[in-house]
């Protein structure tokens, strides 16, 4: 019995000029002249405009950043102060420990977004909560 052997069947013999080119490996054309000009090019081939985008419109910004920005959730946190420990004292650490703090008394408390220091402010007390009164708002850095 003697078996009929399939004939390969090219998948790019149906495929899009161009696709076949590039899949076909041929270096393609390089055309140097415009592409009014392009001899023998089967393609419309234009020019494209870009916006300037040296300009800045401010009140576009003000108006994104008070709009867009307005009600995205930030972790605010105030921080007291900072220590460098081992980790052998931490695992010490028990019940009436003290960790001493690189922080004067009576120095400003940080205030912290996000990781970022924004402010920095005095304790007080609301009812029965802390809060912190803001005394000096950090400048943006450059």
């Amino acid at each position: 019995m003697m078996v009929k052997r399939k004939e390969f069947e090219d998948p790019l013999n149906e495929m899009d000029p161009v696709m076949k080119q590039a899949f076909s490996g041929a270096p393609s054309k390089v055309v140097d002249e415009e592409p009014a000009q392009a001899q023998g090019s089967a393609y419309n081939v234009s020019n494209v405009e870009f916006p300037d985008l040296t300009e800045t419109n401010v009140s576009g910004a003000e108006s994104l950043n008070q709009n867009v920005f307005r009600n995205i959730p930030v972790t605010v946190s105030v921080e007291l102060g900072r220590s460098q420990i081992s980790l052998k004292e931490v695992l010490d650490l028990t019940e009436g420990s003290i960790v001493e703090l690189q922080r004067l008394v009576g120095e400003p408390l940080d205030l912290v977004v996000n990781g970022q220091v924004v402010a920095q402010g005095e304790v007080v007390a609301i009812d029965n909560n802390y809060g912190l009164r803001i005394i000096n708002v950090a400048s943006p850095s450059a």
